[in-house]
């Protein structure tokens, strides 16, 4: 396999990496190496920097959504990547077509950067939603049991 470079960009449109997937296998972010194991069901074990961890990977609407460590990016080709829009500097949007399984927190919560808010139920996998930074719980957008949408505010921090 040839090298191919990719963009990585966070859901919420702020950080983006580099992505270099190598003939060898080997995968570089932000310049370090990492080995990337296809474990089917739109899983992959992600290991490198000391650690090894679970990514989930979904295809919608032509955008590779990974979802890893409770943040989602989109997994783009450089042409086709921009920063994406919309929401606040803390809202919470689901990386891919999702059920609500349990949102943990009320408006007027103040909550931490890290802290896990909602989760949700993609690919019969549960994917906590970790929020970015913190602030007070603004508004939820959201129930237990209601499917989300891509791209739709779900949570709002600020």
């Amino acid at each position: 396999m040839a090298d191919r470079t990719l963009k990585l960009s966070d859901a919420r449109g702020g950080e983006t990496h580099d992505v270099e997937i190598r003939g060898d296998g080997s995968v570089h972010v932000g310049g370090r190496a990492y080995r990337v194991e296809d474990h089917g069901s739109g899983s992959l074990r992600v290991s490198g920097n000391q650690r090894t961890t679970t990514a989930w990977v979904a295809l919608t609407n032509g955008v590779r959504w990974v979802f890893i460590d409770g943040r989602a990016y989109a997994l783009t080709e450089p042409s086709s990547s921009k920063r994406r829009g919309g929401g606040l500097d803390g809202s919470l949007m689901a990386p891919m077509p999702a059920t609500v399984r349990r949102v943990l927190v009320s408006t007027g919560d103040q909550v931490k950067a890290g802290d896990t808010l909602i989760i949700l139920e993609a690919m019969k996998m549960e994917l906590p939603v970790r929020t970015a930074v913190a602030g007070t719980v603004q508004a939820i957008h959201c129930r237990e049991g209601e499917l989300v949408q891509p791209a739709v505010t779900l949570i709002e921090v600020v």
